[in-house]
């Protein structure tokens, strides 16, 4: 007997058919959007270099190192947000009023920056002008603002709007500052300028699909006493993640300035380029695997919904590992090359690539990182997050801070392969501690899994760096 089609189950095909559409554009603008960050990355950083030179070269890089450290030194924010609202669900007028308060600790926190900025400058003698102060202030402000809207859109699954702004935002940027430093002069000045104006029209159009987004907010105005209570109550929330944010932007960001202070800025150049390659795994192929996964598994352990745990953490692991473990290897193994088509500053490209040699697998198992961060994050164990954090931050920075005094960037390699793996390590350790009473040991699965995975990848992979390095 043939079993006909019925219109009911042909609406729920096409349902279906929707949904995994929708889910593979999801994906791919999360990809797109870290796709543009990486062209400025590869493509554009070098032209900066090559325009600049390498002392304006070494500033930029700690511009853009300050910068990072305190997008990620946001007290907590962008964190919280994206946990709160990716809990509420639906509630909008709640997930307005959980980006408004948000916003609201930011901007007084930058109000504080700038006022012991200012002080700064008047009493050290610093290399920069009151202008160009004022601007990498208003640069670091714009986009720290920015990356709490795209928590908030991505907490709320509108990973395609998010994904285009920050596609569009990062390319233009780079761009636009590119074209000024050709066109009108290969300036600090002229850099800042580009980049602060960019940055503000794309927090500007972050925050207006922000308001359309999130809905309208019931209750008190942002400048009403309750709301500026409840804006203190919010600040003191991300005390922990305040801290742990604190130490990773350090640990992240202090090894540039190790360098160029304890070293020379001419040394920092190699060092920075192989870092933000080998960082290309962490943000450009991981973090939208994350960013995709991360609100489901957080209303899912927010619910304390076992199967949907499972449900979600089997992919979350297997997507990581394959989308992250390939790519890599094959970078790690090519890397002499591809550095050498990559840079046109002769003399470098052998260095960067030696960097990279040593960087890019601690790195790559930093990357598996993400998946303990998430269900750290879901259970909201922010205290132990921090405390690891700061142990593991003084003994990086101390390390390399040894390494950096004996004339060693080789050796500040070693130090950061070495705390990008071990985090992740304590991390996953911390997850199945969680767990060591529950009958669904999730983390210890997953885990299982990640490291099974690995070992495969790992042994798909050896035979082609044999036959590269003896034949």
């Amino acid at each position: 007997m043939s079993m006909e089609p019925t219109p009911h189950n042909g609406r729920r095909s096409a349902a279906a058919a929707a949904i995994t559409s929708q889910r593979m554009l999801d994906i791919a603008m999360l990809y797109a959007s870290k796709t543009g960050a990486v062209l400025v990355g590869v493509l554009i950083l070098p032209q900066f270099n090559r325009l600049l030179g390498a002392e304006q070269f070494g500033v930029v890089a700690l511009i853009l190192s300050f910068q990072a450290l305190l997008m990620v030194l946001d007290m907590g924010m962008s964190t919280i947000v994206g946990r709160e609202i990716a809990a509420l669900g639906n509630l909008a007028p709640q997930a307005m009023r959980t980006w408004r308060m948000a916003e609201t600790v930011l901007c007084a926190l930058y109000v504080a920056l700038t006022l012991v900025a200012l002080v700064a400058w008047g009493l050290l003698d610093l290399s920069l002008s009151l202008t160009q102060l004022l601007g990498i202030l208003l640069l670091f402000w714009a986009l720290t603002m920015q990356n709490i809207g795209q928590s908030a859109l991505l907490a709320r699954h509108h990973f395609a709007e998010a994904g285009c702004i920050q596609l569009l935002g990062g390319v233009i940027r780079g761009l636009v500052t590119w074209l000024a430093l050709q066109w009108i002069e290969a300036s600090l000045s002229v850099f800042i300028a580009s980049q602060a104006l960019c940055a503000l029209l794309q927090y500007g159009a972050t925050h207006l699909r922000c308001r359309h987004r999130l809905g309208s907010m019931e209750g008190d105005s942002v400048l009403s006493p309750s709301m500026l209570r409840d804006c203190l109550s919010f600040a003191l929330k991300g005390r922990s993640l305040m801290l742990f944010g604190l130490a990773g932007a350090a640990v992240m960001q202090l090894d540039k300035v190790l360098i160029s202070s304890l070293i020379s800025p001419t040394a920092l150049a190699p060092y920075f380029l192989a870092s933000l390659l080998c960082l290309t795994p962490l943000s450009v192929l991981a973090g939208p695997v994350a960013q995709f996964f991360q609100p489901r598994l957080i209303r899912a352990l927010a619910s304390n919904d076992a199967a949907g745990i499972t449900r979600i953490i089997t992919p979350f692991v297997t997507a990581l590992v394959v989308i992250t473990g390939f790519p890599t290897a094959m970078l790690w193994l090519l890397r002499e090359p591809v550095i050498t088509a990559w840079l046109s500053v002769p003399g470098q490209a052998e260095l960067v690539a030696h960097y990279t040699s040593i960087l890019l697998p601690g790195i790559a198992l930093g990357a598996l990182g993400f998946i303990p961060y998430v269900i750290l994050v879901g259970r909201q164990d922010y205290r132990f997050q921090a405390r690891m954090s700061v142990v593991l931050t003084i003994v990086t920075l101390v390390a390399a801070g040894q390494a950096a005094l004996m004339g060693s960037v080789e050796g500040v390699c070693w130090v950061y392969a070495a705390y990008h793996a071990l985090s992740t390590v304590v991390s996953w350790a911390r997850c199945i501690y969680l767990e060591r009473d529950h009958a669904d040991h999730h983390a210890a699965r997953a885990a299982a899994k990640a490291g099974a995975l690995t070992l495969v990848l790992g042994a798909l992979i050896l035979p082609a760096a044999f036959s590269l390095n003896y034949f």
